[in-house]
């Protein structure tokens, strides 16, 4: 795929009305899947109309507000402190021993816990320390290894099944005297399952090596499920040798994008953290995360759904999600040619039993879901979330009737969009065009 021919564009000789900008906008909302489309997938996480309304008020007060500059604002400081407050409780965290940073998203927060992996190990270690590893299942994130990347750190995996915990000895059979830490995921994107964290803090423990752990997904839901009865592993900051813990409040905490956090066991981990500046001309710099300008809006509008929901609030969120899950499990068990696998939480993948779960996939893209996959195994991925009934019930039927067209051979790959597939070009994001340009030319991995 090259790079389009479209022309540049460039801004209008004179400003337009407002009636002409939010045209386009209404063009381009048009095109964009629906709320309800892609519920499942692209556009999980908006909640209730209740969430909806909070976060609305909190960009019309703070939309133009600037975190970065909390040090100076008591209002700004006292809401980020109450949230990162509510964030290490629900973290874990015990009492004033743990700490928090507010980030941008799950890729600066595992960045942020590997950078403080090997600045602390690279003090413990001194001059033995030549070419960090770290160790994991392969179902961490894909943000890891991007960090492991920048960070110049090698990441091992040990390879597992759905149907089978990543083998923990296997783990610890890879750790030699360059490896600083352990990952593990809770739960992992790809599967959907918390990896043995216990398990794993153990050996951390008797390797003197960190411990972190991805929650981006799990950390603000499944506290509430597990209260709801289901069976969580553990795997937060109270879990013996996990010295840090993300969690992404743009996800299950329902706030907007960008706002995630990284957690620390306590300020011997977070110390190495911080990246302060003294030598340039305005004297010291130092940022609540790697990054420095970002919005305080979605910090007010966490603090708002915190306040506005409360435990009952967060609590009743999570029954719906798990309600939600329960009912497209079965569902998916019930229907011929689908096995669902096991989960932890509001994470579902589906594979195909004797069919190309692929194809069903562009089946029900073809009927207007906008669905993800696993590509190793092949699986449907669900990021469930709240549901009205209507929609659900489309959603189940529409699932029933697709898998038996494809079981029959009534619908075949030939002619739908094609799995993992992208816009195509004289649509697709600049960006990525690029991305794919380069990476033919020159690909480009890490070992």
């Amino acid at each position: 795929m090259k790079m389009g021919d479209n022309a540049m564009f460039r801004l209008p000789d004179q400003g337009q009305s407002l009636e002409d900008v939010t045209a386009v906008y209404d063009e381009a909302l048009a095109n964009m899947t629906s709320e309800m489309s892609g519920k499942l997938a692209a556009t999980a996480f908006w909640g209730t109309d209740e969430v909806k309304a909070i976060i609305h008020e909190a960009y019309a007060r703070f939309g133009g507000w600037n975190a970065l500059f909390t040090f100076q604002e008591p209002g700004a400081a006292r809401i980020e402190n109450d949230v990162l407050d509510a964030c290490i409780l629900l973290g874990g965290g015990a009492g004033s021993m743990a700490r928090g940073n507010l980030t941008s998203g799950g890729t600066e927060s595992n960045f942020c816990a590997l950078q403080a992996m090997r600045a602390w190990a690279r003090e413990t270690r001194g001059e033995n320390l030549h070419r960090p590893n770290v160790i994991a299942p392969h179902t961490i994130h894909a943000t890891i290894h991007k960090a492991a990347m920048v960070l110049d750190i090698e990441l091992r995996t040990v390879e597992h099944s759905p149907f089978d915990p990543v083998d923990t000895a296997a783990m610890e059979a890879l750790i030699d005297d360059q490896t600083i830490g352990l990952l593990g995921s809770a739960p992992s994107w790809p599967f959907g399952q918390v990896d043995p964290i216990a398990e794993m803090g153990q050996i951390a423990l008797a390797h003197n090596i960190w411990l972190h752990v991805d929650g981006c997904v799990g950390t603000y839901v499944l506290p509430f499920f597990r209260e709801l009865g289901e069976a969580i592993p553990d795997f937060d900051l109270g879990v013996p040798g996990v010295r840090s813990l993300s969690g992404d409040l743009h996800k299950y905490g329902f706030a907007p994008k960008p706002l995630s956090t990284i957690l620390w066991a306590s300020a011997a981990e977070q110390r190495y953290h911080f990246l302060p500046i003294t030598d340039w001309p305005c004297g010291l710099y130092v940022s609540q995360s790697l990054v420095g300008s970002r919005p305080f809006a979605p910090i007010a509008a966490a603090w708002g759904l915190f306040h506005g929901l409360g435990h009952a609030g967060y609590l009743e969120n999570a029954r719906q999600l798990r309600d939600t899950r329960n009912r497209i499990l079965k569902a998916a068990n019930e229907i011929e040619g689908l096995t669902p696998w096991p989960c932890h939480g509001p994470l579902v993948q589906i594979s195909g039993d004797g069919l190309e779960i692929k194809t069903v996939i562009g089946g029900m893209t073809a009927r207007g879901w906008n669905l993800l996959g696993v590509q190793q195994p092949e699986a449907i991925h669900l990021t469930i979330d709240i549901m009205a009934e209507d929609a659900l019930n489309r959603f189940i039927r529409d699932l029933e009737e697709v898998t038996a067209l494809v079981r029959t051979g009534e619908i075949d790959a030939e002619g739908l969009l094609s799995y993992g597939g992208v816009a195509a070009e004289e649509t697709a994001p600049k960006w990525l065009l690029s991305a794919i340009e380069i990476m033919t030319q020159a690909p480009h991995r890490h070992e």
